[in-house]
């Protein structure tokens, strides 16, 4: 057989969404930490959120899936001939040796058992045919019901390497099995690179703010959040600097910014930008920023901009913990008095440009972590590569 006609190694990537920058964000970054000609990758098209236009710009071969009246007959592929599925890029099940999940946040309670209940019949498959299963560092619980504990304990029978995002995830997952396939990681796009767009502004864009929808439909008191947003932009204005608004979960979060801004004399601009490059540039050119969205949070401490954050849940206080920031992070139900101490502190630093030291020394050894876990995954995908060693990793 020669070199060119032996089989690459066939990695299909789930847990991609196009509606949220940060899925788009762990996409890209696996796509550019794992690099070999010996790896393809796969995804499976899904209206709206993995279409052709989407994925094909990326390099990724779609895979055949098909279903009727919800029963899956994604099996079908194998009857297709196999000049017409190299003609048209298809690639179908059997032909899958890894499947990398990056869900990011969909194996817990709070999003109902059916996520974990699918991936642990998938995981489940792909054992049998000798398939690796690779979860990337997401976020996991909490798991309430007898049933998604047995979905999750069948993922990590099944799977060759989970990696949890922080010591909450890990323990949830550990509680219910004690493997050694569990790992910790933190969260991998800080390796992604921001590119600054043409159409930004240092005297318009000053203070970024990036509103989430989660913070509205996952936690008690709705309106207080919009409440907060309000009390927020506008001491910042009246400190005579420039905030906007930058949207990070698509049209969802577009209609909370409009909601914040009916309540501001002065309404902010709302740049919807899609490209997660971008999107990561304006937020490491801002001089602070004001974040929701969790990825937006992952790029402002990254850069060591000031930042302000709030959460719904456990993820927001570990990622801040990482970086030893924990008091970055405020609760919505501030007083008035502590929301200004708040961010007049933001303001100070914004103005001064000044970078926390004890971030950027948590940012260089994140970073390293983030470069190790690359590595492990790299080398399973490679075993299942003839006579392929680790020290094909790129570092």
């Amino acid at each position: 057989m020669k070199v060119s006609e032996k089989k690459q190694v066939v990695v299909e990537i789930r847990g991609i969404g196009t509606g949220n920058i940060g899925s788009v964000m762990m996409l890209l970054t696996l796509l550019e930490q794992i690099q070999s000609p010996k790896i393809k990758f796969t995804v499976c098209p899904q209206e709206a959120s993995c279409e052709y236009t989407f994925y094909s710009k990326l390099g990724l071969f779609p895979k055949f899936s098909f279903a009727y009246k919800k029963v899956q007959l994604s099996e079908l592929g194998k009857f297709l001939p196999r000049k017409w599925r190299r003609l048209y890029g298809l690639v179908i099940n059997e032909e899958v040796d890894v499947i990398v999940d990056t869900s990011g946040f969909a194996y817990s309670s709070l999003w109902g058992e059916n996520p974990a209940r699918i991936l642990s019949q998938d995981s489940r498959r792909y054992k049998k045919l000798g398939k690796s299963l690779i979860l990337l560092p997401q976020a996991f619980g909490p798991f309430q019901s007898p049933k998604i504990k047995n979905y999750m304990r069948e993922i990590i029978e099944n799977a060759t390497l989970i990696y949890a995002r922080d010591i909450y995830s890990y323990t949830s997952l550990k509680e219910i099995k004690d493997a050694p396939n569990i790992k910790i990681c933190p969260d991998f796009t800080i390796l992604m690179k921001g590119v600054l767009p043409p159409y930004f502004n240092r005297e318009k864009h000053q203070i970024c703010v990036v509103p989430n929808q989660r913070m509205k439909d996952k936690t008690d008191r709705p309106g207080r959040y919009i409440e907060l947003m309000r009390q927020i932009i506008t001491q910042i204005q009246s400190e005579r600097m420039t905030p906007f608004f930058l949207i990070f979960g698509g049209d969802e979060d577009v209609q909370v910014a409009r909601e914040i801004n009916a309540l501001l004399n002065n309404p902010l601009e709302i740049i919807n930008e899609t490209n997660p490059q971008l999107a990561k540039g304006i937020i490491e050119n801002s001089r602070a920023l004001i974040g929701s969205r969790y990825h937006s949070l992952v790029c402002a401490l990254q850069a060591g901009v000031p930042v302000i954050g709030t959460g719904w849940s456990h993820k927001y206080y570990f990622l801040f913990q990482e970086f030893k920031a924990t008091d970055r992070l405020i609760d919505i139900n501030l007083s008035g008095q502590e929301i200004r101490e708040n961010v007049s502190r933001l303001l100070k630093e914004a103005e001064s440009l000044s970078v926390n030291p004890e971030v950027s020394r948590e940012r260089e050894r994140v970073e390293a972590e983030v470069k190790k876990m690359f590595r492990e995954v790299l080398e399973i995908i490679l075993s299942h590569y003839p006579h392929e060693c680790s020290s094909s990793c790129r570092w």
